[in-house]
């Protein structure tokens, strides 16, 4: 059985020659899945990486066919990215409200959570 720094480095190789493989096509099926929006799809993009780099270290299975892995990995989590992003803006009628989704706090331009009991139930 490897070592751990063996089986690490090991890993690190296979997957970086896949990823490299893979990478255009990924990046245009997240422009796809992302509605065109270029930016979303490049974080989209680096957020899959990473993620399925960790997951391939943590896989004792063989991966047959990686390219429909990554596939998998990448459309699931721009799928999640689309669905934060929906329930945020979901109910906002009003231009001037809006949804802070990084810490996932609410707030209406120029009013504090304190200010509107609204806000802040």
């Amino acid at each position: 059985m490897l070592d751990k720094q063996k089986r690490t480095t090991d890993v690190d190789f296979i997957f970086w020659q896949e990823w490299q493989k893979y990478q255009d096509y990924l990046y245009h099926c997240c422009l796809k899945w992302m509605e065109g929006n270029s930016t979303e799809a490049e974080d989209a993009l680096s957020m899959a990486m990473l993620k399925a780099r960790e997951k391939m270290e943590k896989n004792l299975q063989p991966i047959d066919n990686f390219k429909a892995w990554l596939t998998t990995i990448t459309h699931n989590l721009c799928m999640d990215i689309l669905k934060h992003n929906n329930h945020c803006i979901v109910g906002f009628e009003d231009a001037d409200a809006m949804c802070c989704c990084a810490n996932n706090t609410l707030s209406v331009e120029g009013v504090s959570q304190d200010e509107n009991p609204v806000l802040a139930a």
